[in-house]
């Protein structure tokens, strides 16, 4: 419950609600606590049936070998090795990881490229010297490697998403055998004033051209039409060969709006597309896309949709967590304050009319700061200070079993958080980042700990080994 609520090592911007859940967890067994657990999972449920899953990976930059660059700029070296071989990558951000599969997501065809990251423990020395070099999260990239075609990226902010989930690298790199990157002459747009005409004709193209749904849309009709499930070879081969047509019909749609140019689909490959895309959308797309019932198929053993299987919804039970009562005083700075009927009718008034708006947000961090002045601004016209408004609300939301706390947390958390802290005796913490597995953990102010805990007891493990290697050692000496 405390993942799905963001109170993590990874979340350094914590709202007032997921502050006051680590300093006080019995809060998780109010009925507001279960109504947001219960939000969130719906959308994690759905997610996940859309084919989002959760893996051990990053969206980082794409960058060049940069000691390859200096060698041809400086050493004029036609031809620089660098530092990185064909099929290696350096990502430091996988340390763990030997093989990585680098893809643009979302993609269309099957752009994964899994290669070796030098970056993982097995290198050793290589990997000191190429941290001189390479000094940032980003994922580096070979310059003897045609990794570029494949995911067909520039050095100038393109991104991948870098996997290193050992099941789906694993499953990616059987797939690969023997697909080849698609290649297609893209044109380029000529030379040309900048002036009226050529910004309307610009403009036309775009509103021309530019539907790009319509491609991506195609393209996930085929890739989950019953030909993948029970077509024969050839019949799966005719599917892909439309999917890379269409694959590169949408990079010609991407670009005409600069181009000014966008290909005439020919006549015979007309039957041959529609076969496959006069079908209505994939079943997943109810998730996805929230499509209804009856704009989609009817679901198949298409890979998307076979995760539905896979996706239980479960249902939330927190009574074997014994988290004990609620004792709502200690988020009270005066526990002798009562809500006045003034406050307390305001407070329903405003929260029926918030509370969708304001659910699980911050003013900070959403953006929403001057909503909550203009709120606050409200409750302050009753004559109470914010800290009082705030003892009130308590008082009333949760001394009487109130349902709807929207409202009090997104305007007074903060007060509340300052209550509890003063009220529950907290051990001081900080964060550290293990320098093994990279994962962030919480430890006491004063710990001297580097590691994780499996991390931790990996490394006493193999000093224990290393002491009694040299303890026979020193006994085989002295015989």
């Amino acid at each position: 419950m405390m993942n799905i609520l963001g109170v993590t090592p990874y979340n350094t911007k914590m709202t007032p609600f997921q502050k006051a859940i680590k300093i006080y967890p019995p809060l998780l067994s109010d009925t507001y606590a279960k109504d947001v657990v219960r939000e969130v999972k719906d959308s994690l449920l759905k997610k996940y049936r859309s084919g989002k899953l959760e893996v051990v990976g990053k969206y980082t930059f794409l960058l060049p070998d940069f000691y390859a660059a200096c060698e041809y700029w400086f050493g004029g070296i036609e031809n620089p090795n660098g530092l990185l071989s064909d099929k290696e990558v350096f990502c430091n951000l996988f340390k763990k990881s030997d093989k990585l599969d680098c893809l643009r997501s979302p993609h269309l065809y099957m752009e994964h490229a899994i290669r070796f990251n030098v970056a993982s423990d097995g290198y050793g020395d290589r990997v000191s010297k190429i941290k001189e070099w390479f000094t940032t999260n980003a994922v580096y990239t070979s310059v003897h490697d045609l990794i570029s075609k494949i995911l067909q990226f520039d050095v100038d902010g393109d991104k991948s998403l870098v996997v290193a989930e050992p099941d789906f690298v694993r499953i990616a790199e059987r797939n690969m055998n023997g697909v080849v990157p698609l290649y297609y002459n893209m044109r380029k747009a000529d030379p040309t004033l900048l002036n009226n005409k050529t910004i309307y004709d610009g403009l036309n193209a775009a509103f021309t051209h530019g539907n790009i749904g319509i491609y991506s849309n195609d393209i996930s009709k085929i890739w989950n039409d019953d030909v993948f499930v029970e077509g024969s070879k050839e019949e799966q081969g005719e599917a892909i060969d439309v999917v890379k047509l269409l694959c590169m019909e949408n990079n010609f749609c991407i670009d005409s709006a600069k181009t000014l140019y966008m290909p005439e689909r020919p006549d015979w490959f007309k039957p041959v597309v529609s076969k496959y895309t006069k079908k209505k959308l994939p079943a997943f797309f109810k998730y996805a896309k929230d499509k209804e019932k009856e704009q989609v198929e009817t679901r198949n053993q298409s890979f998307v949709n076979k995760i539905f299987d896979r996706i239980p919804n479960k249902a939330i039970n927190t009574k074997g967590l014994n988290l004990g009562s609620i004792d709502y005083r200690l988020m009270m700075n005066n526990v002798n304050v009562v809500c006045s009927e003034e406050v307390a009718n305001l407070y329903n008034e405003l929260n029926r009319k918030y509370r969708y708006m304001i659910n699980m947000k911050d003013e900070y961090i959403d953006n929403l700061r001057y909503v909550a002045c203009q709120i606050r601004k409200l409750f302050s016209k009753t004559g109470y200070s914010d800290e009082i408004i705030a003892d009130m609300l308590v008082e009333y939301l949760y001394g009487h079993e109130k349902r709807y706390k929207q409202l009090l947390w997104f305007c007074y958390g903060q007060c509340v958080v300052n209550s509890l802290e003063k009220n529950i005796q907290i051990k001081k913490t900080k964060f550290i980042q293990c320098i093994n597995c990279g994962e962030w953990v919480e430890v006491d102010i004063d710990s001297k700990r580097i590691r994780c805990d499996d991390c931790f007891d990996i490394e006493r493990r193999r000093i224990e080994r290393e002491k009694k290697r040299k303890q026979r050692m020193s006994h085989q000496l002295t015989k």
